[in-house]
């Protein structure tokens, strides 16, 4: 993925702090404890709650980058790299205020824990200014960088528009709810794909996207059944010549 103009607009912040936030479950664990070891007093994991510790070593970390000249090579060889933050505010600090963003409530109520930094849930909360939590979430924060399908684009965040915000806890209406869910068939498509080989040429958002895509074209092919559409979702993301398309052009009914 070309980072030539994300590197460009990061290398006039040398007065902010960069951190790369990536998941730690997109390695094998033992490559990530390896990681820890190395990067121990750079690293801070997003999973502070009490009943998320036990799972940070498969959640969302901040990696602190020192200089923008470093950046290229953690892109490259790091899995899951899934943001890249420039802050007035020290990784350490922004882990802490970001890992209110891992759970949100729900409109019945209910708290579910969320991937909040993925492209087309931060897209959603950046817009959310009204709201207190958005001053909190967003504190301190210059620049929000996402991957794309082929280049890292920058998110626009909606300046504060609460003057003294008091709660910091995400809490959601249906509305803005549903923008952030997906539909059971990108859910589905995305599982099984994640399991086959093609998928990891691929970062997690870009994967998403692709997954979108490739259900639209199943859909201006007139596919009326849900599971022909999810099948040929997966058929058309492994290039129809993958050994797990042939079965899929087996299993698909007329």
């Amino acid at each position: 993925m070309d980072s030539t103009k994300l590197i460009t607009a990061l290398s006039c912040c040398s007065d902010e702090n960069i951190s790369l936030l990536f998941e730690a479950g997109a390695q094998p664990e033992a490559d990530f404890l390896v990681l820890k070891e190395q990067h121990a007093h750079r690293l801070h994991s997003l999973y502070i709650h009490p009943q998320l510790t036990e799972f940070q070593n498969y959640g969302p970390w901040l990696l602190e980058i020192d200089n923008a000249e470093q950046l290229p090579d953690y892109l490259t060889s790091l899995p899951g790299c899934a943001a890249v933050i420039v802050s007035t505010r020290y990784s350490s600090m922004l882990a802490v205020q970001l890992s209110r963003g891992c759970t949100i409530v729900q409109p019945d109520g209910s708290t579910a824990l969320t991937r909040f930094y993925a492209s087309h849930v931060i897209g959603v909360l950046a817009q959310c200014a009204e709201n207190d939590w958005h001053a909190f979430l967003f504190n301190g924060i210059t620049q929000w960088w996402l991957p794309g399908e082929t280049q890292w684009q920058t998110l626009a965040i909606n300046p504060p528009e609460v003057d003294k915000p008091t709660n910091h806890i995400i809490r959601l209406d249906k509305a803005t709810w549903q923008q952030i869910t997906d539909k059971p068939e990108v859910t589905s498509v995305l599982r099984e794909w994640q399991k086959m080989p093609t998928s990891r040429a691929f970062p997690p958002c870009a994967q998403r996207l692709m997954v979108i895509k490739a259900l639209k074209k199943a859909e201006c092919l007139k596919l009326d059944k849900s599971k022909n559409r999810i099948l040929y979702a997966l058929f058309f993301l492994n290039g129809g010549n993958m050994p797990e398309s042939g079965v899929l052009t087996r299993t698909m009914s007329p």
